[in-house]
Parts: C-alpha cells; structure tokens; sequence
C-alpha cells in the first residue's frame, strides 16, 4: 500500500526514537476548535438535567468551608474575536462554591478563584502566568489553551504549582517539580482504536492522518509502534495532505487490506471525506477517530446511518445520563452554575473536571496551605475518581507514565455515535498496558 504522495506505508516498523514522547496530543489541541460547536456532547438536543431531589441528594449534606480563602487561579484563553471561552471562568467559580458548600473547601478554608484571560496570545499568557503569581494563589489550573506553553513556563520558574487537563507542553509533562496534567496524550491518541481493535479481533489498524507533523510525530519519533506493538497491532499508516477532498483511492487500498480498524487523524473537513471515502468503497470494519472529527459539520455532511458506530476517546462523560460524574457535573452546575451559558459543552464540562480534580488531589491537606504544600500533597494523593467520567480514577505523583511523570492517568473514554452522530454511549478504557513499553 503506498499513500496518496506515492511512499511507501509503513506497516508497524519501528523508526528511529526521539527524545520528545510528549508531542502526540498537539493534534488535539492545534485541530480544537477553542469552544463553539465542536463539542465532545455532540448534537442539538437538550440534555435532560438533574435537579430537585435527586441533585440535592448527589451534591451531598451542606460541609461550609470557613476562614481566611485559599486562592488557587484558572486561566482560560477567554473572549477573542474567534471564540469565546469564558463559561470556563464561569464553570470553574461554580465548582470552588460546591466545593465550598458541600465538601469543606481546601483545610476547611473556601477557595476563591483568581481568572484570567490570555486572549489566546503568548503575551496573554505570561501576563496571566505573572498575575498569579502577584495574586499569591497556591496553584492554577487550566483546562485547554492555545498558548499554554506561556502560560506554564513562568508558573513552573515561580514553583506555582499547575493542573491541566490536557496538553502538549513538552517540557511540562516531563516535569518532576510542581506540574501535573491529567490525560495521557499517547492513551487519548490510541486508546479508542486499540479499543476497537480487541472488541473486532483484528491485529492491524490503519491510521489515516492529515499530512501535517503534529499528526505524524509520534509515528515518526517510534512512539506510535512501541504502543500498538505492546498491544499486540500492527499498523498501517495512510497520510493525506489536508485539503483533499476525494479519498477514494486511498480508502479503496485500505478496503482491500487487512486492517480492521481504520482511525482517523485530522480536523472535521478532513474526516468527512475520510468517511465519505470509506462508506464509498464498501469498508465495513470499525472506524474511529479523534473527537475534532465530530463537528455539526460533520453531522450535516454525513449520513447518520454512516455515523452510527463510529467510536472517538472522549475525555468527559458529556451528555451521558446514565453517568454518575457527569450526573453529578449537571447537579453542580443546577444549583451553582446560573452564570454558565452552555452547560452541555466541552468547555465548562472541561473547566469543572480540571477544577474539581485539583480540589480533590488536596483532600487532607493539612496546615498552611502554600505552593510547596499543595505540591507535596498532589504527589502523595490516593488514587481517586476523575471528576470527568465515572470508571475513571487518578494518581498523580509521577508513577502513572514514568516517561511522562506529569501524567496522573494512563485512562479515558471510547464514546460510540449514534444514528444522529451523537455520543450515546461511553466505555472507560485503560491504556497503562499499552504504554508501559515507552
């Protein structure tokens, strides 16, 4: 099988190494949309909420926190001109006055939240990074951001300790000092098809990627083939320039191999002529793909017939009734999120779980309360459940991906679409088998 420049595919080789593992989430972040439609919930119809009895009984009996606030900061990119971000300020106050009211804040002492806005520029992010640091907050979370890097880096050279949900920051993942982050990139990356892989009882995967390098660097720095050959896969990789609008000769040469899963690499224009491709020549194995291919773009461009059975990872339990942790998001959000706009998207769902995560990371925190202490205690925490998605836990503390000690979990979401192109159904997935090779 050759791809569509004519080189040759490679099929679970492994290339030479390099130093950077930490690369295989940029796609993630650099195809995000930063808010609006491109949400993990997926679709137009309104979630049912939680309220009255039912959400009173899951925010628990009232545990006031009293004394003197500890602040702990968030940085979002906010409003910009392209987007508008701030329902993650709003969503991440809302979390600190649950926290307050029914889990005895942090020592007993509410949390007051310190925001900022970068405005998605560099400039932002270190004015944002340098504030905190002015504000004496103990830590700062953050859960998704164009210019994280900024952000980071004078936070870690002030030793503010930092939570992110998710990031591609390098130099912060391989940090042993004050960072943390919650997600895998690697097992957000590969989860969903190894997933597949299994439940289809094939052992070759065909990755179609956007031919962009932030698609390709963990194929090309050997990450790609140490974790599908710690499970068992082989792999053949397909690369697209991005623009292409017919795929139909490169998916009729996946159709006739022997690969049983086929997953898709790139923003949603890409993926709808993939799938488009796909459903053209007749491919009837599993598809899966990264949740930026999952936009009403691709809902109105595709068929829902098409759609239905497509798995992506998710990262949240959004939009799943059925969910104890996102049941228990949706009662938050009913009695103390009234300033959220839109609760059903990734956005505040997102601030919640990095928000909620780092207050629970703290539980018996003890004494003052200071950057080096919330430290300590991230790095001595139990392992516990993730705010995000229930069937998930973390444990930060540098043991969960060694070659990444910032990671605090090797876990996530295959979410199936249904015949709307909605999320209907989540599965928790573990990827530490996997990437324990690495």
């Amino acid at each position: 099988m050759e791809n569509v420049a004519g080189e040759p595919v490679r099929r679970g080789r492994r290339p030479r190494r390099r130093s950077a593992l930490a690369v295989a989430s940029v796609l993630l972040l650099a195809l995000a949309a930063c808010g609006g439609d491109d949400d993990e919930g997926g679709g137009e119809e309104e979630e049912e909420s939680t309220t009255g009895s039912e959400a009173t009984d899951l925010l628990g009996p009232e545990e006031l926190a009293e004394g003197d606030p500890v602040r702990i900061g968030m940085v979002s990119d906010g409003a910009t001109q392209a987007f508008d971000n701030t329902d993650e300020l709003r969503s991440a106050q809302a979390t600190a006055e649950f926290w307050n009211t029914h889990r005895g804040g942090v020592a007993g002492r509410p949390i007051e939240v310190v925001t900022c806005e970068t405005g998605a520029d560099p400039a932002g992010g270190t004015d944002c990074a340098n504030q905190m640091v002015e504000e004496e907050v103990v830590a700062v979370a953050l859960s998704q951001s164009a210019v994280a890097d900024s952000v980071w880096e004078p936070l870690h050279a002030a030793g503010v300790p930092t939570m992110f949900l998710q990031t591609s920051t390098t130099d912060l993942l391989a940090d042993t000092e004050s960072s943390f982050t919650m997600l895998n990139p690697l097992a957000t990356l590969f989860g969903a098809p190894i997933a597949a892989a299994e439940a289809e009882g094939t052992d070759r995967i065909a990755f179609v990627n956007i031919d962009v390098p932030q698609a390709l660097t963990s194929f090309e720095s050997g990450d790609a083939a140490t974790v599908l050959e710690s499970a068992g896969l082989e792999y053949d990789l397909v690369k697209i320039p991005p623009g292409t609008a017919d795929m139909t000769p490169q998916m009729q040469e996946i159709a006739s191999s022997d690969a049983g899963v086929v997953q898709i690499v790139g923003n949603d224009a890409f993926c709808i002529a993939a799938i488009q491709g796909l459903n053209n020549v007749g491919y009837d194995g599993a598809i899966t793909a990264v949740s930026q291919c999952i936009t009403d773009a691709t809902r109105e461009a595709i068929p829902g017939d098409q759609l239905e059975g497509i798995s992506i990872t998710a990262t949240m339990a959004l939009g799943d009734t059925e969910d104890p942790a996102y049941q228990l998001y949706q009662a938050v959000m009913g009695a103390f999120g009234q300033e959220v706009e839109d609760v059903d998207n990734n956005l505040a769902m997102g601030a919640y779980s990095v928000v909620a995560s780092l207050a629970a990371s703290l539980e018996g925190i003890e004494g003052d309360v200071t950057p080096e202490t919330v430290t300590e205690t991230i790095k001595t925490m139990d392992e516990t459940d993730y705010p995000g998605a229930g069937g998930v836990t973390f444990q930060c503390g540098g043991e969960t991906f060694p070659p990444q000690p910032a990671v605090c979990t090797n876990q996530a979401l295959r979410a199936t679409l249904d015949a709307e192109g909605n999320l209907a159904e989540y599965e928790a997935i573990d990827s530490s088998d996997a990437v324990e090779g690495l």
